[in-house]
């Protein structure tokens, strides 16, 4: 019998809510603990992307 998690999806893009509508729609037990750590790193290394330009974006309007 094949594992059901041999076939994973694609992984997940786009804004946050697009992502999470997305994650919503796959079965849990489908999903591997392989793919959901990378989902897991993605979302992570766009947080921190996200941060960094917000703090570029303060550091130019900060009054000196």
């Amino acid at each position: 019998m094949e594992d059901p998690r041999s076939c994973t999806p694609d992984d997940l893009t786009g804004t946050v809510d697009e992502r999470q509508k997305k994650l919503s729609l796959l079965a849990a037990e489908s999903l591997s603990a392989e793919w959901l750590g990378r989902q897991l790193d993605n979302a992570l290394v766009a947080w921190a992307a996200a941060e960094t330009e917000l703090d570029i974006s303060r550091e130019a309007h900060a009054d000196y």
